[in-house]
């Protein structure tokens, strides 16, 4: 083995920047393997753990883990989301950092690490690597396994040119109508679209957070420019909402609300034409529309989401999906066993209609 890789958990903020800016370096750069994603998922009750592999002292991968307690029985979970950021199939440096999640599992009495990567599902030199290691695939998925990715790249003529005709149409409407575009990143805008995101739950039956969770994105990312919120207002009332992720070349589509009114003014295509614009001016690269049903199908619950999305015409890719690597068999089989001290535990991914789409 080669001497000079080794494997460490991180816990200085000099090693956190460094994180940070490998983490956004690469082709993936995802924001929820960042620094900041971490401080803010715990809010939620997730610990995270950073562990970096370095290779002549310079960081080559590594895994931001989230750990959650598991009440009563002194076990946990290990949840790595979009991680690991390493090319696997360097075989030597997934072997250290999977040697040094082992150490640290034991240690932390974990039952399993789940990851989901953004790896192509028909790539099978990673996914035999993965396999190597005693990885396996499992149909509930936490992040969605496939997105549409649209390329910024691109002259603006030609971004609304592969648009399909009725999103073209329906933004020009928007214009038409009076619709207007503000960013709003702050705590007062986080109000207003935390209270059209109350209707938008009731409406398409999901589950959110409480607004302290929406108001710490604000709190923890909005001064490093790592998030963005765009409300649209017809008649000088806000009507819809993003809240936009930035990080490396890439910006994210996560959370999304409008009212029941005035949905016939589209405020939606107002919204992401704009965001479309002010990203390429900001000179990002990518726009993640972050989640569509892996496989869609009419009568599917969110058909209608793939649909909007897909006519942004950007290039749909579906991932490998969530894997699961287990420490404790016996745990990990009564974990999924359906016994009433467990329910807490799967409802951690349960979002209403949205488990529908992440369910394989």
């Amino acid at each position: 083995m080669n001497l000079n890789i080794e494997c460490k958990i991180l816990e200085t903020e000099e090693e956190f920047s460094r994180w940070n800016e490998f983490v956004a370096s690469t082709q993936e750069c995802p924001i929820i393997q960042s620094y900041e994603w971490g401080e803010f998922k715990r809010i939620s009750g997730w610990v995270p753990i950073r562990i970096a592999v370095f290779e002549n002292d310079k960081i080559v991968g590594g895994i931001s883990i989230q750990k959650r307690r598991i009440p009563h029985i002194g076990k946990c979970l290990f949840y790595a989301p979009r991680g690991p950021v390493l090319n696997v199939t360097k075989r030597e440096h997934f072997s250290v950092l999977m040697s040094k999640v082992y150490e640290i599992a034991q240690k932390h009495n974990a039952i399993v690490l789940k990851i989901d990567p953004e790896i192509d599902e028909g790539n099978e030199a990673a996914l035999d690597v993965l396999h190597e290691h005693n990885f396996q695939f499992v149909k509930k998925q936490i992040q969605p396994r496939a997105t549409y990715f649209l390329d910024l790249t691109k002259t603006l003529e030609d971004i609304l040119a592969g648009f399909e005709s009725k999103t073209r149409y329906n933004i020009r409407l928007s214009l038409r109508k009076g619709v207007e575009v503000h960013e709003e990143t702050s705590l007062e805008g986080a109000q207003k679209f935390y209270d059209i995101y109350e209707t938008t739950a009731k409406r398409d039956a999901f589950i959110i957070h409480n607004f302290a969770y929406y108001k710490r994105v604000i709190g923890l990312m909005a001064d490093k420019g790592m998030v963005h919120l765009f409300l649209a207002y017809y008649k000088d009332v806000p009507v819809a909402g993003v809240y936009i992720f930035a990080f490396g070349r890439k910006v994210w589509y996560m959370y999304g609300a409008s009212t029941n009114e005035y949905r016939n003014v589209m405020p939606n295509q107002a919204l992401h034409w704009h965001v479309i614009q002010w990203a390429k001016q900001q000179g990002y690269t990518t726009y993640d529309l972050w989640g569509v049903p892996a496989n869609p199908h009419e009568g599917h619950p969110l058909y209608g989401v793939y649909r909007f999305k897909k006519g942004f015409g950007g290039e749909f890719r579906k991932f490998i999906g969530m894997h699961d690597h287990v420490f404790k068999p016996f745990w990990y089989k009564l974990m999924n066993s359906g016994i009433k001290t467990y329910v807490s535990l799967r409802s951690l991914i349960k979002k209403g209609k949205i488990s529908d789409s992440l369910e394989e």
